[in-house]
This record gives C-alpha cells, structure tokens and sequence, in this order.
C-alpha cells in the first residue's frame, strides 16, 4: 500500500515542476544528537544560517567548514524530529517544501476530509458478545464516530440477519462504557454475537512510514491527498510574497504579478472540489442509507 512518503515524494515532485533543488549527501553516518555532519560533496550554497534537510528532519546551520566540508547545526529545526542517519542519506538545501511541513498537510487534508462538509469516511467494524438482556452496548474500542452504518446479529455462520431498531448513543459515561459510545437495541435481541460497522473519521499518519491504509484509505483517496497537500503548501505563499519589510527580486513583480500564486491553485482547487464529490458519490454507492426502523 502506498506510503506517506509516497505520497509526499508526487506532492513536492509535481510542485517543483521540474525544478531540481540542491542535493548533497552525508559522508559518514551520526546518532540523533551529533552536532556536527560531513557531506560528501562540495557544499555549494550552503552557508551559515542555512536550512537544511536530511531525510524528513530539518537542521540549521550554525556555521560551516569548507575544507573538511562540515556542518555545525542545531538538530530538530522548524518542528522536525532529530534521528540518526547514515551514511549516503540525502540532504537538500534550503527544501521548498520540507517533508515535516507536507506531512503535516497530509494529516491537515485528512481531518478535512472527514468534515460534515465533505463527507468522506472510513468504515470500521467491531463484534461484541452479547448476553441478551443489556439494552445498551459498548462499541469496543471506537475512538472516534461519525454515524452508525449497520447493526447485524450473527445466527449462523453464513446468516447476518440486519437489526433494525438500534439507536447511536454518544458521550455516554466512561465508568460503564468504556469507549464512551453505545448502541441502545430497541427490540429484543437473543444473545450471541453482534457485529457493529460504523463510519469514522480517518486517522493520521504518525511518519512517512505509515501508509494509506493505516489511516483508513484506500487507493482512491491517495491522489485527493496529493492535491490537498499542495495547495496547503502553497496557501501561505502569496502572504510571504506580500511582506513588506524586506525587498524582493525587482524582476519578480514584473514576470509574477502579485495574485498570481493564489491564482495558480485555482486548478488545484477545482480538482480537489470535484475529486471529493466524486469520492463522497462512491462511499455513498457503497455505503448506501440504512433504514433502522
């Protein structure tokens, strides 16, 4: 299954067009706290006061050695994780779009995606013993919950006869339910197993690791994630391009009128728009209303 990483890899690789930032490479592998990092290659523009990006953590360059082609940095900038890398890791000077920052998005775009406003989901699916006098159930181990989508007592192994009369009870008491969700049975129920599918948010990715699946996905979801996590990466563009304190290239308001970033994710915007109508057109399809009464 598609990866996190994967993910961010089409992200940035579709916003850079083309355009090929500054690699080098580690020479020699160093722990989560070492403070001082050879490359194998000429250090080209990296100066002190760079930012640099090994793996999806960011270090900041205090100063440099030329000769010896060392960096003297502080671990763990901007938000990234310190961790060791080794030897023959890329680095990338000074990343347009660091892979903290896209994998941030990634989990932003997934909260999103999960609004009332979208629509979008994932369906989950618990069995509970049941002893056939407990009017209210415990949904074992539900986190989080959209909505109910099917109630089913097992009669035998091959016959899952749909409980219809069953209500969704929320913020119920932790004391006697541990997850702090129950299905209140309004018609009686023999005792036996009863299988619960409900609908519930998507996860987050905890690293690049991690991959679609784990939070909920499927394959149909990775390209919505891409788009969404561009025009995050790009949403904050346009406030720096209009600073005020500092003066920027003077060919650039000429060749790139102001607007004309917020103006390039329109498209973006447009397929993200669609892509989610069609995704929420699916789940609907597949996961069409239930009728309970």
């Amino acid at each position: 299954m598609t990866t996190a990483g994967t993910l961010i890899d089409r992200a940035v690789n579709e916003l850079l067009a083309g355009t090929v930032e500054e690699r080098n490479k580690v020479a020699a592998g160093v722990d989560a706290s070492a403070t001082e990092i050879t490359l194998s290659y000429s250090l080209s523009s990296i100066r002190d006061h760079t930012v640099v990006q090994i793996g999806d953590e960011l270090v900041y360059v205090w100063q440099v050695n030329t000769s010896s082609k060392t960096l003297t940095v502080d671990r763990g900038y901007g938000g990234s994780t310190a961790a060791a890398h080794s030897a023959g890791a890329i680095t990338v000077t000074s990343p347009r779009f660091p892979r903290g920052q896209m994998l941030t998005h990634l989990n932003s775009e997934l909260n999103d995606l999960s609004s009332p406003m979208n629509g979008l989901f994932q369906v989950k699916t618990v069995n509970v013993a049941y002893n056939g006098s407990d009017r209210m159930i415990n949904i074992t181990d539900a986190t989080d919950l959209i909505d109910l989508f099917d109630v089913r007592y097992r009669y035998l192994n091959d016959d899952y006869p749909i409980i219809r009369n069953v209500r969704l009870l929320r913020n119920m008491p932790t004391t006697d339910f541990a997850s702090g969700f129950a299905v209140a049975l309004d018609s009686y129920c023999r005792a036996g197993t009863i299988q619960i599918l409900y609908k519930a948010p998507y996860g987050t990715f905890t690293s690049g690791a991690s991959t679609v699946a784990d939070v909920g996905g499927s394959g149909t979801l990775e390209d919505l994630l891409v788009l969404g996590a561009q025009i995050r990466a790009m949403a904050g563009r346009e406030v720096k391009r209009n600073f005020t304190e500092s003066q920027g290239d003077t060919r650039r308001g000429d060749e790139v009128p102001s607007g004309a970033v917020a103006n390039s994710m329109m498209q973006l915007q447009r397929l993200r728009r669609d892509r989610i109508q069609a995704e929420a057109a699916r789940l609907a399809r597949q996961y069409p209303l239930r009728i309970r009464k």
